[in-house]
């Protein structure tokens, strides 16, 4: 009886130490998010967001080095990469997908979801590129990778003080309530999210 409730017992706190509980920045929502180690959803997920990435990476850079106005980057950003993160999902396994998000997006589209939030206050604070998390979903997997801002994304996600009038009213013209403007370099950017079923 002693040993079962021992064993009751650790059970519970090894439970505890891999979910937790976080509250958003707003600190209206409070989400459980349980982060776990598990190396081979981390490596799956980790090679399915550097495909994505190596995908669209060359585009934007292509982009961005023919149109220095960054207008050319921002349409590949906002059409392009969104029909290519589309036939990159279309080639995945089928228990797989991918997509990006952030705390301050610009697609409505792309609005986070609870766990995201959590995830990302986490990754900002922690203020790690490196690292990837993995979160256990009950019927899933997602592994979020962080992104940080990069010189060249400031053209169109920079100070808008400084940014060029035209990108401006591009802007305002496709996203109306835009909140992904105002970044400096290195800072986080948001996440890309590998979903993976159990």
């Amino acid at each position: 009886m002693k040993r079962e409730l021992l064993s009751t017992m650790a059970l519970g706190a090894i439970l505890m130490l891999n979910s937790c509980t976080e509250t958003t920045s707003d600190n209206k929502k409070v989400t459980e998010v349980k982060y776990v180690e598990n190396t081979e959803i981390q490596a799956k997920g980790m090679k399915q967001i550097k495909g994505l990435i190596n995908g669209v990476k060359p585009a934007l850079m292509g982009a961005l080095k023919t149109d220095k106005t960054g207008i050319e980057g921002m349409e590949m950003c906002s059409v392009s990469a969104i029909e290519m993160g589309k036939k990159y999902n279309a080639s995945l396994p089928k228990d797989s997908s991918i997509r990006r998000t952030a705390l301050k997006y610009r697609n409505p589209n792309n609005k986070p979801d609870a766990t995201d939030v959590v995830v990302m206050e986490k990754l900002k604070s922690d203020n790690s590129f490196k690292k990837p998390l993995v979160v256990d979903m009950g019927d899933n997997y997602r592994v979020y990778k962080a992104l940080p801002v990069h010189k060249p994304c400031l053209v169109c996600h920079g100070d808008t003080k400084t940014m060029s009038p035209s990108m401006l009213k591009i802007i305002k013209e496709k996203y109306p309530n835009d909140l992904a403007v105002d970044f400096k370099e290195h800072e986080f950017r948001g996440v890309i999210v590998s979903t993976i079923k159990k």
